[in-house]
């Protein structure tokens, strides 16, 4: 039993399992033979209709097509979850998969979700590239999740692309708008039968050049039942054809004959073209209602007193009637008759007057004007014709309208209106007078005016008098005004006439003066006084400067001047960029000075405008105009800084901008130095903008003042070794007030620093000079200047030597005739300048006498080589002949050693007179004046021997015996004297 059960175990065991195999392959299979679908979402959306393109629309091959579906929400949930849709296009007409596996472009978006029942159009933003391709397509919209309603899940379209697209398009316009005088009737345009409509249209043409298209543009009109009643069209061959392109094009004259209300078709009726005309049909006509009706209705609207509606008597006079018709029907009627009738009472015809308007549009009235020429109780009739040229009038019963009223004569009541309220005029002044009179006075008026009463100046309603004629003073002008029935009025007003001066000068002035006697006017301006501070307050600065003056003409002291206004022109005076609100003008003590007051109450400014300043003042006086200026606009660059010879430098900088600003004051340029150890510099302004740093740097360190147009500037002062400088140059206001934060500073290294200067000559020497004299001995030489002692020539040769350190070195070569011994050759010309020193070669420097100050025989020659580095510093102070750089030449006559046979052989003696030697050299020395001037010396001296000997010896015997007797009385004498003094 126990085998048994064992084996009844194991045969249940093998039962199981392949129940289980069963089981396992019989789910396997029956996932196999599920078929494939996309998971259901809730809800019911349904592809509803496509948008873009339209099915069956043709469209360009070359253009990217843009989707857009229209999609419903047809079902009963509300869905909150977004829904996946996509797009895909095939070539020819396929279904929904063969089109997907076969797609040539493919889209997806996602849709917001929908309100049940409500409909959205979605745009996708991938669109399908045709590149070209020609034929039919097929357009699938295709839900990725399926709804509880699979059948509206997908839609499938089909569009043609072409190459060659002709498509006309008109969009929804209201080609009626354009008429006009048409009746309305709740907003309706009514047209009127058997006549012509001129309209145009307006659309976009898709063409080629290629396509050869013909349009027929036109109308239709059809009844309710669309019958088509009339039509017309005008073929156009001249669309645009040029891609897709607007046009306006007019239509044939709209006209029908019936009354009644029907459809208008209005666009594209037919086309032609090459190989077809338009593509798409859809899209060629736009269409409106039309109505049709020919009534016609005038009223009269109203009769009553032309200026006084109101009023309940009519005023006798011209024009004093005034009759409104109204036309209240659908059809412009032309000249229609209105005849206006005074009766009496007793109904007899007293006067009839027609008006015929030349044409009244629907929906609007006319006004006829009659004349009433009648006093006293009148009955007044106004009657518009009811046969009319465009037809009976429809309502005839108001085409009649009878007053009874009393027709009186309205008062005048004249006044005197005048150019000037106060009746104030200047001579220069036309008085433009008009007078006023009721409107209810009898018409026509007529006008006369009087001056004083008695004095006549003029007629009619309007006068104008040039005031000159009238004369200075006070004055009463009168009007007279009679009406039509002869009754006269008048008005008297009083007026006076002042002196006026024109003080209008140039095109920048012009203006008047008030005077009691003639005078003229002297104006000038100018800008404000170069470096001169008037202190017109914070953010204001001086603009112009102006003297005005009126002074008599005539002998009279004073021109009496009662005030004077003139505007100045702003544009011609001052730049545009000045704010014209911040203007203002005051009072100048004097031209030439800068104190000034404030205008007071009686003289006055006014900006009137951009261009425009107007000034009214009382008396003579000058003016200063001040406003904010802004500061020109000038670009500078970094001063350059060049270092001069003595330790001198020179500035150079580019300036650029608004330079010939008047208000451009030019340049301030200021010099800080310092030892290299100390470094007090100008920085630059955006990096250290303190006002109290840099006015302490510019505070006595001006060094020059310059005009604009300067662009360089060389500072004579030396800088001892040791010393270094910085400068700033800064533009400056025309008072001379630098801008410091404009300021350009002079840089080292591409920053701002120190530049020491250099006054060091050079003590270079040259080695081995030497000079070598040559007399040419030239036939050419001589030819040319007839003189031998020009045909020399030196030349002088040496050994350069070595540069400094800091450059290369330049030679000058001065030549003196005295000995240089502490000779300074600072103011001596140089012969030669500028020889570059080439280290260790030979320099050469050769002078002929054919030069101008050239050599010349018998001269002695100091010929002095001066070094020169490259700042400009010379060495120009020679200590004595003994320097190296001093060479001394002396120039020998070598003319008679290339020139001995020039010498003549000396003539023979001749033979003395008498053959006696000394006889010849008498008659030698008796041609010559010395000897004939001795010879005649010694004559006079021998003749005066001759005669003043024996006189001069008789007179010394004279004078030795009063001698004699002196002496003797003189001992007498002294005897005498020694006897007294004793005794």
């Amino acid at each position: 039993m126990a085998c048994e059960s064992v084996t009844n175990r194991r045969h249940s065991s093998k039962r199981s399992i392949g129940l289980v195999s069963l089981l396992i392959l019989t789910s396997i299979g029956g996932i196999m033979a599920t078929p494939s679908a996309a998971a259901s979402v809730s809800g019911d959306y349904e592809i509803t209709a496509s948008v873009s393109p339209l099915p069956g629309d043709y469209m360009s091959a070359w253009d990217p097509v843009y989707m857009e579906v229209e999609i419903t929400n047809s079902g009963f949930f509300y869905n909150t979850q977004p829904r996946s849709v996509e797009w895909f296009v095939c070539e020819g007409n396929q279904l929904e998969n063969d089109c997907y596996n076969n797609r040539e472009g493919y889209g997806i978006g996602s849709i917001d979700p929908i309100i049940v029942g409500e409909s959205v159009t979605y745009s996708f933003s991938n669109y399908f590239s045709p590149n070209g391709d020609e034929g039919l397509y097929t357009l699938v919209y295709r839900f990725i999740d399926s709804d509880t309603n699979t059948t509206n899940d997908a839609g499938i379209y089909n569009f043609n692309l072409v190459r060659k697209l002709v498509d006309v398009i008109f969009e929804e316009q209201d080609i009626l708008g354009q008429l006009e005088g048409l009746a309305s009737y709740n907003d309706v345009l009514i047209l009127n039968t058997d006549t012509d409509y001129l309209t145009s249209v307006e659309g976009i043409a898709k063409s080629c050049g290629s396509c050869g298209l013909v349009a027929n543009l036109g109308w239709k009109i059809t009844d309710n039942f669309g019958v088509e009643l009339a039509n017309a069209t005008t073929s156009y061959a001249d669309l645009p054809n040029w891609g897709e392109s607007s046009f306006t094009r007019n239509l044939p004259p709209i006209n029908f004959d019936t009354e009644g209300v029907y459809t208008l078709y209005y666009g594209i009726i037919s086309s032609t073209g090459t190989p077809s005309g338009d593509m798409n049909s859809y899209n060629d006509l736009q269409s409106l209602e039309i109505t049709f009706d020919d009534t016609v209705d005038l009223q009269i609207e109203s009769m009553h007193p032309s200026y006084a509606p109101s009023s309940a008597v009519y005023y006798y006079g011209n024009n004093s009637v005034s009759v409104s018709v109204a036309n209240l029907g659908n059809h412009t009627v032309v000249e229609p008759l209105v005849r206006f009738t005074i009766l009496t009472l007793d109904e007899n015809i007293e006067s009839q007057q027609d008006c015929l308007p030349e044409e009244i549009i629907p929906g609007e009235s006319y006004v006829c004007n009659f004349n009433l020429n009648a006093l006293g109780d009148k009955r007044l009739r106004v009657f518009v014709s009811e046969a009319l040229n465009e037809g009976l009038d429809q309502k005839p019963s108001d085409n009649t309208l009878n007053v009874i009223s009393e027709v009186v004569r309205g008062e005048i009541n004249p006044l005197i209106e005048q150019t000037n309220f106060f009746g104030t005029y200047k001579t220069a002044d036309n008085i433009d007078l008009n007078a006023r009179v009721n409107p209810t006075a009898a018409a026509p008026l007529s006008y006369t005016w009087w001056m004083s009463g008695i004095i006549p100046i003029g007629s009619g309603q309007n006068v104008s008098i040039p005031a000159s004629t009238l004369g200075l003073g006070d004055h009463y002008l009168t009007v007279r005004a009679t009406d039509a029935l002869g009754t006269l009025e008048s008005e008297t007003i009083p007026i006076t006439i002042f002196n006026s001066t024109d003080i209008s000068i140039g095109n920048w002035l012009n203006g008047s003066a008030v005077t009691r006697t003639h005078a003229t006017a002297i104006a000038e301006y100018d800008y404000p006084l170069v470096g001169a501070n008037y202190a017109v307050g914070e953010n204001l600065e001086p603009l112009l400067r102006m003297s005005i003056d009126v002074i008599p003409t005539t002998n009279a002291p004073d021109a009496g001047m009662d005030w004077m206004e003139f505007d100045i022109n702003l544009t011609n005076v001052i730049p545009d960029n000045i704010p014209r609100e911040s203007i203002a003008v005051h009072k100048l003590n004097g031209y030439e000075q800068v104190i000034w007051e404030p205008l007071d109450s009686e003289n006055f400014f006014q900006v009137i405008d951009n261009d425009t300043l107007r000034v009214n003042i009382t008396q003579n006086m000058d003016l200063i105009i001040v406003g904010d200026l802004p500061s020109p606009e000038i670009d500078l660059d970094n001063p350059i800084l060049t270092l001069l010879p003595d330790g001198k430098m020179k500035l150079d900088w580019n300036s650029s901008g608004d330079l010939s600003n008047p208000y451009f004051g030019g340049w301030k340029i200021f010099r800080v130095t310092s030892p290299v150890t100390v470094s007090a510099y100008f920085p630059n302004p955006d990096d250290v903008p303190s006002r109290f740093v840099w006015e302490g740097l510019m505070k006595d360190s001006l060094s020059a003042t310059l005009n604009g147009t300067m662009n360089s500037w060389i500072d004579e002062r030396s800088l001892e070794t040791g010393i270094c400088a910085s400068y700033a140059v800064i533009p400056t206001d025309r008072a001379g007030n630098p801008d410091y934060l404009e300021a350009e500073v002079s840089l080292v290294d591409g920053v701002p620093g120190l530049t020491c200067g250099d006054a060091i000559d050079p003590t270079a020497s040259v080695s081995g000079l030497k000079s070598n004299v040559v007399y040419t001995n030239d036939s050419d030489c001589h030819a040319a200047n007839r003189n031998w002692d020009m045909c020399y020539e030196l030349t002088l040769s040496w050994t350069w030597p070595d540069n400094e350190p800091s450059g290369d070195l330049s030679w000058n070569i001065y030549r003196i005739e005295q000995k240089p011994e502490d000779v300074d050759l600072r103011f001596v010309t140089p012969i030669a300048t500028g020889l570059q020193n080439v280290p260790g070669e030979q320099g050469n420097f050769t002078q002929t006498g054919l030069e101008y100050d050239g050599i010349r025989p018998y001269r002695t020659y100091y010929y002095i080589l001066t070094p020169i580095d490259n700042i400009g510093n010379e060495l120009t102070t020679i200590g004595g002949s003994s320097s190296s750089n001093v060479h001394r030449v002396y120039i020998e006559d070598q003319y008679w050693q290339y020139n001995q046979h020039r010498i003549p052989e000396p003539p023979e003696p001749p033979e003395p007179p008498y053959g006696i030697e000394w006889l010849g050299d008498l008659e030698d020395f008796m041609e010559q004046e010395n000897f004939q001037l001795a010879g005649i010396i010694l004559l006079v001296t021998i003749v005066v021997n001759f005669i003043g000997l024996p006189i001069i010896l008789k007179k010394r015997k004279r004078m030795a015996r009063a001698l004699s007797r002196r002496k003797n009385r003189q001992a007498e004498n002294l005897d005498d004297d020694f006897e007294d003094f004793f005794n």
